[in-house]
């Protein structure tokens, strides 16, 4: 029988609490979310809050998966470069909302940092958020969960695009095909990530979209 840590299955708004939770653990001492919430006690207390408005925003427009133990979870975007984004208002608000407008203006710096930064010569999947529990890091949920999708990514011929927040992940990332997208994005007195970007091994007719 499978585990249920490796049945992944679409999110639903139904799972929107669960996923923000899952994420704010699993990035409990990721880097840049260190620099965005520096204080350990607010990041505990605030970082759920964090990443709601990017799970309700994914569920909404994009695409998020779960595993069935729900200690693993992944957020994606599909990029059309011929459309004009939207201003990011309401998620803008709902940050400083939820932790306060000091945490959500070092964020905004970050996102203008890759904003700049983010591919617009090829409509894409943006991997927003790939996040696992800390108890079960390590066991290759993530790169389940990463192998499944960039397989319907293949059978689409559509191209992947993520920030790296370690060279552990960055390691990662390229054993599944990513490569380095120009230089690290460094951040003010922080870390550095880095813009990878990943070609479909193979390009099939079809929709362009991934399942």
């Amino acid at each position: 029988m499978t585990s249920p840590s490796f049945v992944v299955r679409p999110a639903t708004t139904a799972d929107a609490e669960g996923i923000a939770n899952i994420l704010a653990a699993g990035f409990a001492v990721d880097p840049p979310l260190v620099w965005i919430i520096p204080d350990s006690s607010d990041r505990a207390r605030l970082s759920s809050a964090f990443f709601r408005p990017f799970v309700d925003l994914v569920l909404a427009g994009g695409r998020g998966y779960v595993n069935e133990a729900m200690t693993a979870a992944t957020l994606w975007l599909d990029i059309d470069v011929s459309e004009n984004s939207e201003d990011g208002g309401d998620l803008r608000e709902q940050l400083i909302d939820g932790v306060g407008s000091e945490y959500a203006k070092r964020f905004f710096v970050l996102d203008e940092m890759f904003s700049a930064r983010h591919p617009t010569h090829e409509s894409h999947a943006y991997l927003v958020f790939i996040g696992v529990v800390p108890e079960l890091q390590g066991r290759g949920i993530g790169t389940h969960f990463l192998t499944e999708q960039l397989s319907g990514l293949d059978e689409a011929g559509r191209s992947a695009y993520l920030e790296a927040s370690s060279e552990r992940n960055t390691a990662l990332y390229a054993r599944q095909g990513f490569a380095p997208f120009g230089e690290p994005v460094a951040l003010p007195d922080g870390p550095s990530l880095q813009p990878m970007w990943r070609q479909p091994s193979h390009v099939s007719p079809g929709s362009g979209e991934f399942a």
